[in-house]
């Protein structure tokens, strides 16, 4: 037998020969050796874990097969479930309503127990080990990494309900309102903000009312196409009505938002009001969120938003910015980074090629810039040290713009405080209470529990990429000056 055979047995298991695993990180440390009923009353009394609408869903499907299997750890003659506590409390619910004291929640599992069939005997599929570092190796995976999985957005979910061919005419058109937005001639940024958390209810609760359709000019054939009678205004107005739910407010700054237009004379209204020829205001106003750096490096900004942003992480790659970068080995880890590893693909490839990143560009300032280290110096003091120079740099760039050539140290102090790099800054101090900080950087390459999750990944990139964006610039600045 090898070595994974040893580790590893795939068998089905009765729910009465499994135990909850009181060490599940749901409960807290209180509840280790707890009995059954108390580990259950814990789960039913947290609204959180929805106990009450899993049963309702396992019901609902019970002639289907067993997608995802429980991971079981067998340890001193006993099988404990590491992975898949919720279904176990609710199978055991459904074959013993009385596991619970709670009077309701007892008489909603006696009704629903009535519609299976389940006894003692119902058995769960499960992956068995003996090694608990194994079976966590499955939890890990499960709750920190979300099965590597990308959840579905809301044109997602709709395309699936109209290709599993039960699709409603309100699924079917809102698919083909996303595919309109996605045609405007506007920024990829924000027409993926107006369809992505946060935006899309309230953009369709407008597009999709009856008196967009007559002002748009449009309507859903049985075939499930757009019918838009002139093309122009239909797309005029759907980019003004993008627009406006993107910065939250209307040209006259009504607000354009969930709460605002949540009925329908306040939709109707806003509807009335749109005008055709308003549609080069739009450009106007993208032109007026569009702001740039000491370097000229351009970033769209919603107003509403009270400060920069990164308005989207469904990119592929990491790094959102173009940089110019002298050194040839590291513009090749940047290449690489920019356009060819994808981070929801290769998490763990990125995250250590980011530390490296970090620190071959720290180490190249300081040595172009000629500042003085110690030999045994650790990344946290090379960031702390490129971060004082460069903001003595962009301090200098600042003054010049406000057109003081003289500045006292007053002046300099106000204007560092300006330009102070804060999040770089973060990274670098050991104290903080951030999840970005250089020990993170540390385990992306040391410490084999530690699991990069893409989507934090590329905040991590969002949060550093003002200080790589300065960086780098100001080799091209110097490279000006020397001509």
């Amino acid at each position: 037998m090898n070595k994974e055979a040893q580790k590893w047995k795939k068998r089905s298991l009765a729910i009465k020969d499994l135990s909850l695993w009181d060490e599940n990180a749901r409960f807290p440390e209180e509840y280790f050796n707890k009995t059954e009923s108390e580990l259950i009353e814990y789960f039913l009394g947290k609204k959180e874990f929805k106990i009450e609408d899993l049963a309702k869903e396992i019901i609902n499907e019970f002639d289907l097969p067993q997608l995802e299997k429980i991971v079981v750890l067998e340890l001193n003659g006993k099988l404990i479930v590491l992975e898949g506590n919720r279904r176990l409390a609710v199978y055991k619910l459904l074959i013993n309503p009385s596991l619970t004291n709670n009077y309701e929640v007892k008489k909603i599992f006696e009704e629903l127990r009535k519609r299976i069939e389940i006894d003692n005997n119902f058995t769960l599929e499960a992956n068995v080990t003996p090694i608990k570092e194994e079976g966590l190796r499955y939890v890990d995976r499960k709750h920190n990494r979300g099965n590597n999985e990308v959840s579905w957005g809301e044109p997602e979910r709709r395309n699936f309900a109209i290709r599993r061919s039960y699709g409603k005419n309100r699924d079917v058109l809102r698919v083909e309102l996303a595919n309109a937005v996605k045609g405007l001639s506007l920024p990829d940024a924000i027409k993926e903000t107006v369809l992505g958390k946060g935006f899309v209810t309230t953009f369709y609760r407008v597009a999709d009312s009856a008196a967009a359709r007559k002002k748009l000019g449009y309507d859903v054939s049985t075939e499930g196409r757009l019918l838009i009678k002139d093309q122009k205004t239909f797309n005029d107005l759907l980019k003004i009505m993008v627009s406006n739910v993107w910065s939250k407010k209307d040209f006259t700054g009504n607000p354009v938002d969930s709460r605002s237009l949540n009925k329908r004379d306040a939709i109707e209204n806003y509807i009335k009001k749109l005008k055709q020829k308003d549609v080069q205001q739009v450009d106007k106003e993208i032109t007026k969120c569009t702001k740039k750096d000491l370097f000229g490096e351009e970033t769209i900004v919603s107003q509403s938003y009270g400060k920069s942003r990164q308005l989207s992480i469904l990119r592929k790659h990491l790094i959102t910015s173009s940089l110019y970068i002298q050194d040839r080995r590291i513009n090749d880890i940047y290449d690489e980074l920019k356009r060819k590893l994808e981070v929801d693909h290769t998490p763990n490839a990125v995250a250590v090629l980011f530390r490296v990143f970090l620190e071959c560009s720290a180490d190249y300032y300081i040595e172009k810039n000629k500042i003085p280290v110690k030999d045994d110096i650790r990344l946290a003091g090379k960031i702390l040290k490129v971060a004082d120079h460069l903001e003595e740099a962009l301090a200098q760039g600042y003054l010049q713009e406000c057109g003081i050539s003289k500045p006292t140290i007053s002046d300099l102090n106000k204007a560092k405080q300006k330009v102070k790099l804060k999040e770089i800054r973060k990274v670098a101090t050991k104290d903080n209470n951030s999840v970005l900080s250089v020990t993170t950087f540390h385990d992306f390459v040391h410490d084999y529990k530690s699991s990069p999750i893409p989507s934090e990944l590329k905040k991590y990139w969002d949060n550093l990429n003002g200080f790589f964006d300065a960086l780098w610039r100001s080799f091209k600045v110097n490279k000006k000056k020397t001509k």
